[in-house]
């Protein structure tokens, strides 16, 4: 019975290192490049997820590449920009296996990849030093050319892989952190103290012009309203003295007589408010006109 039991063990052992012997797989996310005698071409790229048969090595050799994005991460450095500025920048790229065959055939590892992505990335890098400090760090958004720079970036890189035949595609080329250095840090705040002295400043000027226009207009529009009001009293004080003329000439006709309406007038004015006042008749005059001598007031006039 123990020796059934280690025959089977054997036999499962054996069954084990010949599968790895004569088959692979290639899980979903993943490309194979087989080789014979070290030798590939268009047939040797087995991109099918799935169990594979293979020779035996020397015959056959089986290399696994992902499909997945990877990511480089580059080193900090300090770059000088077009004014003459420090920049303390860590860049980074994203990138892929466009083309498996071209990729073993000058690459092979992964690693080696990287070596040479790493290389050609601080190349890039020189692309900042043409742009200014304020298109890298500033507080418009519409000024900042990280977006730019990060295009052409990733243009020029993926462009100068393709033609080194490396089967690689880059997919971006970005910039993770841009730190300052403690020079570049005061000169950046002084910088700011005096762009927010001048806005402070044109936002004083703008604030007087408005406030001189405003008074202007007001003046203006008082001049107006009091030109009309002067204009409409006078047509007002016009209009009165022809009326008052037309009653002048209607007082004429009968002084005496008027000068009674008036004063009954300003009686009814006077006792207006259940107002008492007890007065000599003669004292008011009102009966002088009943007081006249009849014969005298048929004279005529």
């Amino acid at each position: 019975m123990k020796n059934s039991f280690i025959v089977l063990v054997g036999v499962i052992l054996v069954a084990l290192l010949l599968s790895n012997m004569f088959f692979y797989q290639v899980r979903y996310d993943q490309v194979a490049v087989r080789t014979t005698f070290d030798k590939a071409d268009e047939s040797s790229v087995q991109e099918t997820p799935g169990l594979k048969w293979r020779w035996p090595w020397p015959v056959n050799k089986v290399a696994l590449y992902s499909k997945r994005l990877q990511v480089l991460e580059d080193k900090i450095e300090e770059l000088q920009t077009a004014d003459g500025k420090s920049v303390i920048v860590r860049t980074y790229l994203t990138w892929r296996i466009a083309d498996p065959l071209d990729f073993y055939i000058t690459l092979k590892d992964p690693a080696e990849a990287n070596r040479q992505l790493s290389s050609r990335l601080r190349e890039i890098r020189g692309l900042i030093s043409n742009y200014d400090f304020d298109e890298l760090v500033n507080v418009d958004r519409d000024k900042i050319k990280l977006a730019d720079i990060e295009q052409r970036a990733t243009t020029t890189l993926d462009e100068a892989l393709r033609q080194a035949g490396y089967g690689i595609k880059v997919e971006s080329v970005g910039i993770h952190k841009i730190i300052l250095p403690e020079s570049t840090t005061q000169k950046v705040f002084d910088t700011m103290i005096a762009s927010r002295e001048r806005l402070a400043e044109n936002a004083l000027q703008e604030g007087q012009a408005q406030a001189s226009a405003i008074r202007s207009e007001a003046t203006s529009a008082r001049e107006r309203i009091l030109a009309f009001a002067e204009r409409k009293a006078q047509a007002i004080r016009s209009q009165g003295d022809r009326e008052a003329a037309v009653q002048y000439e209607n007082f004429a006709q009968n002084e005496e007589f008027a000068i009674f309406l008036r004063k009954i007038e300003a009686l009814k004015k006077m006792l207006d408010h259940n107002t008492t006042f007890v007065l000599s008749a003669d004292s008011l005059g009102i009966l002088d006109w009943f007081n006249k001598d009849p014969a005298a007031a048929a004279k005529p006039q």
